[in-house]
C-alpha cells in the first residue's frame, strides 16, 4: 500500500461531519487506514477502515476493498469483527465495524510473550469456530494471522478481522482455485505458497502456524525475505512445538503440529475436527470400557491378603503333617492367586485389543486427574501440620534416643518421648498419604516396571496380536485403541 498519512484526516472529517466524529488513527490493513471514530446517531465507538483516495481512483482495488466489506457483513459470528455499513463519500471509501477494545495477538505476544496453554487452546478454539463458521458459508479467509486476531480487553474474546483476501464460492463450500499468490508469507499454506487451488485445509494450517507462534513467541519457519520463507513453507517440515516450547501439554501440541502438516490430508480434516481436537486435549478423553474395567480393584488380592495370614499361622502352631500340607499349599495359592488374576485380566484386556502401553497411559492420566485433585483439596506441598507432625516425631526419637545413650533418664521418659514419635510419625504419614495418593504412585510404578511388563507378556501367549491405533491420552502418554 502506497505511503499515506493523516493529511487525509481533516478531509475525511469534513465529508462525514454530522454522522461520525473521526478521533485518530488506530490501524493501517493491506488495503487500508483504520480509523476511531463515534457514529453520532446511535453514540456509539466504531472502527472506520478508510480506502486511500489514490487506492480508491484504481478499479479493481476499489471492488476488491467493497467486496471485503460485502463479505465481512454476511457472517454474524461472536468471534468475527462485524460490518455494520458501507459508505461511498466523495472521494472517499470505507466501511465502518464494531469497535474492539483490545490489541491483536501480534502485539499481545510481542508485549507479554506467549500465552499459556489455557488461553491458547481457548483462542484456537475460538478462531476455529470463526473460520468453521465462515467456511460453512462459503468463505476462504486465506489471510489469518496474529494482526488480523484482535482480543477483547473487558472478557479476553479472540475476532477475527480482515477479510480482505478471502473468496467466497457461490455454492457454499470454502475452496479457492488456482491463481496468484495472496497472503501473508509466515502464516501460508504450502499449497496456497504455491498457487494451487485451496480448501478449508488451508485455513487450518494458517490457524496451526498462529497457535505454534502463540503458544511458544516463535515462527516455525523464518528467513530473511517472503520469498525464502515461502520456500521453507513448501520444502521444510515444520519442528514439533514441543521441541520449542516444551511446557505446551502433549495433547494440545500433538493439534496444532497436526494442523501444519505439508500435505492437506495429513490435517485435520476441516476446522470443525481442528475445535473438537482442542475439546478433547483440555479435557482429555476417558479411557476405553475395556481399561477401566481393568483398573478396577478386584477381590482376589484381599482374599490372598487373609488367607496368607491364617496359612502361616496354621503351618507353625500345629503339628499334624496333613494341615502343614494344607497351609504350604494355601500359602501358595494366596501367593499365587494375584499373580494368576492380574494375568487372566491382562488376557482379556489383550484380547479386546489393547496393549500395556494403554494400561500404563491410562494410569498415567489417571494419576494426573489425582493428583491435580489432591492438590486443590490439600496443597501441592506439606501442610504446616505435617511438618509440624514431622518435627515432633524428629524430635521425640532425638529425646529417646539422647536418654538411652546417657543412661540417664527414667523409663517412663523413654517411653513417653518414643510412643509420641510414633503417634507423630504415624498422623504425618496419614496426612501425606491423603494428599499424595501413594497407592495409585505404587500401582502405576509396578504395571509400568519389569514384573508387569512380564506379566502381560505370559498373558499375550497364544493370542492374536490386533494391531493397534495409537492416540493422544495425555500426560506425555499415549494411549491405544484398536483397529
Amino acid at each position: 500500500m502506497p505511503e499515506t498519512t493523516d493529511s487525509h484526516l481533516p478531509a475525511l472529517r469534513q465529508a462525514l461531519a454530522g454522522r461520525y466524529d473521526i478521533e485518530a488513527q488506530i490501524g493501517r490493513g493491506g488495503m487500508g487506514l483504520v480509523y476511531l471514530g463515534r457514529e453520532l446517531r446511535l453514540d456509539r465507538p466504531v472502527a472506520i477502515k478508510l480506502l486511500p483516495p489514490e487506492l480508491a481512483a484504481d478499479g479493481p482495488c476499489r471492488e476488491r476493498f467493497l467486496r471485503e466489506a460485502r463479505t465481512a457483513a454476511g457472517l454474524a459470528h461472536a468471534n468475527i469483527v462485524p460490518i455494520h455499513s458501507v459508505h461511498e463519500v466523495g472521494e472517499f471509501v470505507f466501511f465502518t465495524m464494531a469497535y474492539v477494545a483490545g490489541e491483536t495477538l501480534a502485539k499481545r505476544i510481542a508485549t507479554s510473550g506467549p500465552l499459556g496453554a489455557e488461553e491458547g487452546a481457548r483462542l484456537l478454539a475460538e478462531v476455529g469456530d470463526a473460520l468453521a463458521y465462515a467456511h460453512a458459508r462459503g468463505v476462504l479467509h486465506r489471510d489469518v494471522k496474529p494482526d488480523n486476531i484482535l482480543l477483547e480487553s473487558a472478557t479476553g474474546r479472540a475476532l477475527l478481522a480482515d477479510f480482505g483476501i478471502a473468496h467466497v464460492s457461490p455454492r457454499g463450500r470454502a475452496a479457492a482455485p488456482r491463481g496468484p499468490v495472496l497472503g501473508t508469507a509466515a502464516f501460508m499454506s504450502p499449497e496456497q505458497a504455491r498457487g494451487e487451488p485451496v480448501d478449508a485445509r488451508s485455513d487450518v494450517y494458517s490457524l496451526g502456524v498462529v497457535a505454534f507462534y502463540a503458544l511458544s513467541g516463535r515462527l516455525p519457519f523464518e528467513a530473511a525475505t517472503d520469498g525464502a520463507t515461502l520456500v521453507l513453507h513448501i520444502t521444510e517440515p515444520a519442528p514439533a512445538l514441543r521441541s520449542i516450547a516444551p511446557a505446551v501439554p502433549p495433547r494440545l501440541a500433538y493439534v496444532v503440529d497436526r494442523c501444519l502438516a505439508k500435505d492437506p490430508w495429513g490435517r485435520f480434516p476441516d476446522v470443525g475436527a481442528l475445535v473438537r481436537a482442542v475439546a478433547e486435549a483440555v479435557e482429555p478423553p476417558r479411557a476405553p470400557l475395556a481399561v477401566r474395567a481393568f483398573l478396577i480393584r478386584g477381590r482376589n488380592r484381599a482374599m490372598g491378603l487373609v488367607l496368607l495370614p491364617v496359612a502361616i499361622i496354621t503351618w507353625l502352631y500345629t503339628g499334624d503333617l496333613e494341615l502343614r500340607a494344607a497351609a504350604v499349599a494355601a500359602c501358595v495359592a494366596a501367593l499365587l492367586l494375584p499373580v494368576v488374576t492380574a494375568i487372566v485380566r491382562a488376557r482379556r484386556l489383550l484380547a479386546s485389543g489393547y496393549r500395556h502401553e494403554s494400561l500404563v497411559a491410562a494410569l498415567a492420566a489417571e494419576r494426573g486427574r489425582r493428583r491435580e485433585e489432591l492438590a486443590f483439596v490439600y496443597g501441592a506441598a506439606p501442610s504446616a501440620f505435617e511438618k509440624t507432625m514431622e518435627r515432633l516425631a524428629r524430635v521425640a526419637v532425638l529425646v529417646a534416643g539422647t536418654s538411652v545413650w546417657v543412661h540417664a533418664a527414667p523409663f517412663e521418659l523413654v517411653g513417653g518421648a518414643g510412643v509420641v514419635a510414633l503417634l507423630a510419625a504415624i498422623v504425618a504419614r496419614a496426612r501425606t498419604e491423603q494428599r499424595t495418593d501413594p497407592r495409585g504412585e505404587r500401582r502405576l510404578r509396578f504395571w509400568r516396571g519389569p514384573l508387569g511388563r512380564w506379566l502381560f507378556r505370559v498373558a499375550e501367549m497364544g493370542l492374536r496380536r490386533t494391531p493397534p491405533i495409537v492416540t493422544i491420552l495425555g500426560g506425555g502418554g499415549r494411549l491405544e485403541t484398536p483397529a
